[in-house]
């Protein structure tokens, strides 16, 4: 009680304030998983997916963050129907207990020197279960925090969720880059990698608390329409449209936030502990630009920030890996940091824009999961393996950067033939 009465004498029970951090709690739940599993993704490809060879054991590592990553459109497209259907709160509930429990039991994982294949295989497993719910939480708090937002101030609540996510990604990579630095690489590897998953019960227990009295305005139709179908019978153009470009973005953003560390210990020559700080402060860069290029949207518009974003990141990605390489560790904390403001111009309309991509209110928990849900979980979970090969057999350390800059130019023509703003 009064632990209760502490918040709510510090403001923390505000109605606003509440459906924000309700709204952002999972999304902070799931980037710091994706944290872990970027920082330790050398440390866990040895441990589970064990080999001579060490890219094929990196690339067992982003293959079960890509396996996870890939059941996201098939649990958006559960809890979007949920959503629409059902309420916004109970999938929001839902999608939050299930998420949360295979994070909190990768900790306990026995490795494959342990209990050999059954190793990896309850691995991929776990990711697979919390990809299936990652997939509604994700676009499920979208659209809760879209649809309570003050008038004017869409864009701003609905970066809120990427707030949220680059606060488990700072909470994740930083916890990581302590460890490693209290207690040794060799003292990680063997044990010390299952604190931070385990510790991320509590993140989940502080969520459920938030969510249980959950405010939802929403009512769910009469109309026995299912959304699925609705959507692909008359919203296709709409659907594809909003589909690419947040495929490019969030190809952009799972480079940036998963592949970038390793790219930078292995192409630009950074310790583990260098590569973590940059990450780290690149993320806190994030935190703090999300919000304010949401509020420039908010003044003129989603679809023309979007395509400024979209022209710039093709222009300026190529020096930027440059600089990464060439200038230094200050030089690389400059440059990273460039790339963070340009994701967040890019990333932080996308979120309402996506929202109202559709008009049909009772369609809209659907329309935003699936595409949203497709975007990070097919391309998003493919995308660190991808680049890890493409740097592999092209033996060119900046193919990340060509690829990244071909399809910010397509994203700028798609957006150019968007009406909505």
């Amino acid at each position: 009680m009064m632990a209760k009465n502490c918040l709510a004498a510090a403001g923390l029970f505000n109605p606003k304030q509440k459906i924000i951090a309700a709204g952002i709690i999972g999304n902070i739940i799931e980037y710091y998983d994706f944290a872990l599993i970027g920082f330790l993704a050398v440390m866990m490809g040895h441990l589970f997916f064990p080999s001579s060879n060490p890219f094929l054991s990196l690339m067992g590592s982003f293959g079960a963050f890509a396996a996870g990553m890939i059941m996201r459109p098939i649990g958006a497209a559960i809890f979007g129907h949920i959503g629409d259907r059902v309420g916004r709160r109970f999938a929001l509930i839902t999608s939050l207990v299930l998420m949360a429990l295979p994070t909190f039991l990768i900790g306990f994982l026995p490795t494959y020197a342990q209990i050999g294949i059954m190793a990896p295989i309850l691995l991929v497993l776990l990711r697979m279960i919390q990809g299936l719910s990652v997939g509604g939480e994700y676009a499920s708090s979208i659209v809760y925090l879209v649809e309570q937002s003050s008038p004017g101030r869409q864009n701003l609540y609905g970066s809120f969720v990427s707030v949220g996510a680059k606060i488990g990604m700072a909470l994740g990579s930083g916890l990581c880059g302590v460890l490693v630095w209290y207690l040794g690489e060799d003292a990680m590897g063997e044990w010390g990698w299952r604190i931070p998953f385990i510790l991320s019960i509590f993140i989940a227990l502080a969520g459920i608390y938030l969510r249980r009295d959950l405010v939802d305005d929403y009512e769910p139709k009469e109309d026995k329409t299912i959304p699925l179908v609705a959507i692909f019978r008359h919203h296709r153009k709409a659907f594809g449209q909003f589909l690419i470009v947040a495929s490019i973005v969030w190809m952009f953003y799972y480079t940036l936030f998963i592949y970038l560390p390793i790219w930078l210990q292995g192409s630009a020559g950074f310790t583990k502990i260098q590569a973590g700080q940059i990450n780290t402060f690149s993320i806190v860069i994030g935190v703090i630009f999300i919000p304010l290029m949401a509020m420039l949207a908010d003044k003129i518009g989603s679809i023309r920030v979007m395509k400024l974003a979209a022209l710039l990141s093709a222009v300026s990605i190529f020096p930027l890996l440059y600089a990464m390489i060439h200038t230094g560790f200050t030089g690389a904390l400059i440059a990273t940091s460039a790339m963070v403001v340009l994701l967040c111009a890019f990333q932080a309309p996308i979120f309402a824009a996506t929202v109202h991509g559709i008009d049909h209110h009772g369609f809209r928990a659907s329309f935003t999961a699936l595409i949203l849900g497709s975007a990070a979980g097919i391309v998003g979970g493919i995308t660190p393996a991808l680049m890890t090969s493409l740097v592999e057999f092209s033996h060119d350390a900046y193919s990340p950067a060509y690829l990244i800059g071909i399809f910010s130019l397509i994203a700028w023509g798609v957006l150019a033939r968007i009406k909505t703003s």
